[in-house]
Parts: structure tokens; C-alpha cells; sequence
């Protein structure tokens, strides 16, 4: 799969769905109990976060940083970590870009393959089915499978692995 410049290739049979237009999608928990899945009930709420998105994926640049803008890994060191682009998005859009809720629904990601989610950030973890334009690569140059989620509202919970789904209304 490519988009603006990023990539993944990967096992295509851990994305049986792919011919369908959809994706897998793996959320690693560590060992908590409960994985709390943000829903962006309100038409306003759901527009601001539509439209921070729109932003960030303008042009190349812009979408790449933002894939990466909150990652400090020592794979992605180098690629302007921990600069939060989405911080001032949010700001100019009147939305506190430090609520838990909105920092997860822009910053949290999602893996394209089992292993890790299960061995890397498991053992607990959430499994996803979502429309293949729903999601945004990510972490390429790290071998973590990693995408973004645009839309969480689109994500359908599959199987909930050492944990319960918890759907909060944002």
C-alpha cells in the first residue's frame, strides 16, 4: 500500500479484506483491561476533527508530519518527534488539543499486522475492521505496520483479545 510518499508492504494474508476495500486493524494494550474506543458523537465535535484531519493531509509535507509528529521512538528519532502539529490545529479550531479523548482520537494508531500488536504492545489487544480510505501509514521506517485512524466512528470492533471495549461518546 502506498499514500503520499508512505508505504507498507506487508503479509497480504493478514489483510484478507484489502480486495474489499477494508482493513484489519490491531490496537495493542499492554495489560489493560479495558481499551477505551472515542466515538465522535456530536455533529460539531465530529466536524472539527474531520476538518483538523483535511489539514494535515494538504500536501506531502504536512501529511507526513503529522503522521509523525507525536512518535519518540528510537526507530523515529529523527523524524521530528514529539512536535504535536496537532496542537495548534486544534487550537485554531477551538478545541483543547490536551483532552484525553481528542489527543487519542488524533494521535493513537493502530497496527496492519497481529505480531504487533500481540508481542510488541499486547498482550492485550483490540481488533478493528475499517474502510481502507480511513486510514493514514505511518510508521514505515519502523517495521511496526503502524496507520492512523482518520475516522474512529468507522472502526468496527472485531474481537476484543485479554480486554473489554469500553465506547465513550466524545
Amino acid at each position: 500500500m502506498m499514500q503520499h510518499a508512505s508505504y507498507h508492504i506487508g503479509d497480504i494474508d493478514s489483510q484478507s479484506r484489502i480486495e474489499h476495500g477494508e482493513v484489519v486493524l490491531y490496537r495493542g494494550i499492554q495489560a489493560a483491561e479495558v481499551f477505551v474506543l472515542h466515538r465522535l458523537t456530536t455533529t460539531e465535535t465530529r466536524r472539527q476533527v474531520m476538518n483538523l484531519h483535511s489539514q494535515s493531509l494538504t500536501d506531502s509535507v504536512i501529511s507526513f508530519n503529522a503522521a509523525h509528529c507525536n512518535l519518540m521512538r528510537c526507530e523515529t528519532g529523527y523524524l521530528n518527534d514529539r512536535s504535536f502539529l496537532f496542537n495548534g490545529l486544534c487550537r485554531e479550531a477551538r478545541l483543547d488539543p490536551d483532552a484525553p479523548a481528542i489527543r487519542s482520537v488524533l494521535y493513537s494508531g493502530c497496527a496492519l499486522e497481529e505480531w504487533c500488536a500481540s508481542q510488541k504492545f499486547g498482550p492485550n489487544y483490540v481488533k478493528f475492521r475499517t474502510p481502507l480510505t480511513n486510514i493514514r501509514i505511518t510508521t514505515f521506517v519502523a517495521g511496526e505496520t503502524e496507520v492512523k485512524v482518520i475516522d474512529p466512528n468507522k472502526l468496527e470492533v472485531i474481537e476484543a483479545v485479554g480486554c473489554t471495549v469500553n465506547e465513550v461518546d466524545v
